[in-house]
């Protein structure tokens, strides 16, 4: 069904284990994501959503800056606004 072990003493290095070390890890989420292993492993279509949604959440980080920005200053200026 599958490549292998990825843990244990015996386990040699598949594609599994390299995912399973190099990109399914919470201590490695800082990093770029393995493309070309994951689409060797799951294939096309799935290396490309992958992709996409690495370029997508890249995309998004500047967006969010400028969200968290112009919150922060609704939240500085709340008090300030009076109406008239």
């Amino acid at each position: 069904m599958h490549d292998g072990d990825i843990e244990g003493v015996q386990a040699e290095t598949n594609d599994r284990k390299l995912l399973y070390e190099e990109w399914a890890s919470y201590s490695v989420f800082y990093k770029y994501q393995p493309i070309s292993l994951i689409r060797k492993y799951f294939g096309e279509k799935v290396g490309l959503y992958f992709a996409w949604l690495g370029v997508y959440t890249q995309m998004l980080i500047p967006a969010a800056i400028v969200g968290v920005i112009v919150f922060l200053y609704g939240c500085a200026s709340v008090d300030d606004d009076i109406p008239r």
